[in-house]
């Protein structure tokens, strides 16, 4: 797969197609080296928190480095203000 750089935009990457089955499939775009590399971590830190909670998982990397996670749950009062929602009956609703 050519990707459209490699860690720094004058570097050229690809990643060589093996054997077997690919772990992704890009459908839309162009992606670079670090692009890829922030997905498939960002992945692993999804599968094992979830695997870890019970939770619904998210996570958010820049350049190789978790910039964020969070599981699913319940929005205090303070939150649903924030984001304009309303808590009913546990779950988060359009205000």
């Amino acid at each position: 797969m050519d990707l459209r750089y490699g860690i720094n935009p004058h570097q050229p990457a690809r990643i060589i197609d093996g054997q077997g089955p690919q772990p992704f499939q890009v459908v839309s775009g162009d992606p670079s080296y670090i692009k890829v590399l922030d997905a498939l971590t960002s992945w692993q830190l999804v599968r094992e928190a979830a695997a870890a909670t019970g939770e619904v998982v998210a996570a958010s990397f820049k350049h190789v480095s978790p910039a964020g996670a969070a599981t699913a749950g319940i929005l205090d009062a303070a939150a649903a203000a924030i984001w304009g929602v309303d808590v009913v009956a546990g779950a988060a609703t359009s205000a």
